[in-house]
């Protein structure tokens, strides 16, 4: 409610002046997220929720970007505010995890995780690195900087116990830190701090119970000899995204509004997959839409990448892509608006304007 009270005074500050296409874009918003916040049967518990984050906040953003991302600091104060969230991110969610292991005198990490929702913030930390990088990148002691970074994002991996997480993020840093020339530095760092302190951290990772916990978490999967279809089996997640698609065929072209699949379905708030997570919520035609976007900024993206001579405006379309492979086989993260919980946010929307603005700002400079 302060964001939206902080944007009304900006508008009436400033020139809010958009182009027709862009009015076109917000008003096709407004009325297809509105029409399915109206037929869900979950509308009383999302009401609030939903009519804020969807109708006002996310198109808020929107023209506040437009109005403010032609500002000549603008990357590199996008970069610092990004970076210092992830950050504040990643030691929110080792706090959780710390003081969630203790929870009632649980001591199981398996426990906290879920406490820290780890699965929906990995899908932050994926669109925040790039502009934590970017923004290492920037200050004279840039390599210890990415290492940092580098160590706060495999420790939240680490204490995440996702499987789906494991071997997304590993790649993810590999390729990130092969763009931005830190890969060759960051393996040898490694190799060091193992050589030098190998036997501690066995020992501290056996007396924290981690390799414990990891081995429940991969035992199921690594016994058969199809590992991913076995790890979509384990997970449950099979089932879920079955339920999702049963939805979608009982209301194929609008499906059942937003939020449904937590009450019509398993209880989860989505089905670990943003495509049945769609197909069950809003049918075709929110399916075909936000995929339309997906690709309207996959495709800028990619083609602002290729015009610089310099291999970091890839680390943009990398979480793009990385992004959307989370979406797809870890867990559907675009607005949370839970009846059964007060996590309300809409975060990723946010970020994903922010891969989007941050090219647009920079076409100026390298189109020269």
């Amino acid at each position: 409610m302060i964001l939206a009270l902080y944007f009304v005074r900006f508008f009436i500050q400033n020139d809010t002046s958009v182009s027709r296409d862009q009015k076109t874009f917000i008003t096709g918003w407004l009325v297809l997220q509105g029409f399915f916040l109206v037929i869900s049967p979950n509308l009383e518990m999302i009401l609030a929720g939903g009519m804020l984050l969807y109708l006002l906040i996310i198109p808020c953003y929107f023209v506040y970007f437009i109005l403010i991302h032609g500002a000549s600091d603008f990357r590199p104060e996008l970069e610092k505010y990004l970076c210092a969230l992830f950050i504040i991110l990643a030691l929110g969610t080792l706090g959780l995890i710390y003081f969630g292991a203790d929870y009632k005198g649980s001591d199981n990490l398996l426990a906290s995780r879920n406490i820290a929702d780890t699965n929906v913030t990995m899908a932050y930390f994926i669109l925040l690195w790039p502009f934590a990088l970017l923004y290492a990148n920037r200050q004279k002691m840039a390599v210890l900087f990415v290492f940092v970074l580098s160590g706060l994002f495999i420790t939240i991996v680490l204490f995440s116990f996702s499987r789906g997480a494991v071997f997304l993020i590993l790649p993810y840093l590999i390729i990130t830190l092969y763009l931005t020339g830190h890969f060759l530095k960051w393996i040898l760092f490694i190799m060091l701090i193992i050589y030098i302190n190998g036997e501690r951290l066995l020992h501290f990772l056996e007396n924290q119970n981690l390799t414990y916990f990891w081995s429940l978490r991969f035992a199921d999967v690594l016994s058969d000899y199809s590992f991913w279809s076995n790890l979509q089996t384990v997970s449950g997640r099979v089932e879920i995204q079955q339920t999702a698609y049963e939805l979608f065929l009982e209301s194929p072209v609008t499906g059942h509004g937003t939020g449904s699949f937590e009450v019509l379905g398993p209880g989860f708030r989505e089905a670990h997959s943003l495509f049945y997570t769609l197909l069950a919520e809003q049918g075709l035609i929110g399916t075909i839409y936000f995929y339309a976007l997906f690709l309207f900024l996959a495709q800028y993206l990619v083609s602002n990448a290729l015009k610089p001579r310099t291999l970091h405006y890839w680390l943009i379309p990398m979480a793009l892509l990385f992004y959307l492979a989370f979406n797809h086989t870890v867990g559907s993260v675009f607005v949370i608006i839970p009846a059964k919980s007060i996590s309300v946010n809409c975060i990723a929307p946010v970020l994903l304007m922010c891969l989007y603005f941050y090219p647009r700002n920079a076409e100026p400079f390298y189109m020269r």
